[in-house]
Parts: C-alpha cells; sequence; structure tokens
C-alpha cells in the first residue's frame, strides 16, 4: 500500500513543482516586461517634451520673420 501511495504522490507532487516553477519564470517574465515598457514610455515623454519644444522654438522664429 506504501508503494502504491508514493507511485500515485511522486508524480503528483513532481507536477505541482513544475507548474510552480513555470509560473515563476512567467511572472518574471512578465516584470521585467512591465519594467522595459514603463522605461520606453517614460522615453517616448522626454522626446514628446523636446519636439514641443523645439515646435515652440520653430513658432517663435516664424512670428519674430513675420513681424520684420
Amino acid at each position: 500500500m506504501t508503494v502504491e501511495l508514493m507511485l500515485v504522490l511522486v508524480p503528483v507532487v513532481a507536477s505541482i513543482i513544475g507548474v510552480w516553477v513555470n509560473l515563476n519564470s512567467t511572472v518574471a517574465r512578465l516584470k521585467s516586461r512591465v519594467i522595459q515598457l514603463e522605461s520606453s514610455q517614460d522615453e517616448l515623454k522626454r522626446d514628446i517634451k523636446e519636439l514641443l519644444n523645439s515646435v515652440h522654438n520653430i513658432e517663435i522664429m516664424l512670428a519674430k520673420m513675420h513681424a520684420e
């Protein structure tokens, strides 16, 4: 009876450990992806601010040229 119980429990425990390891690796991958996306978003915001400043500078230059 103990041998039969061991034959049943060993694959169950092994599969539970396998699922746990798989879930942990998936969570780690998703966390790294979120960090990467947040970093990309910050970079995009910085680029948009720089573009907006450049557009304002062009508008000022055009206004000065038109005033002359």
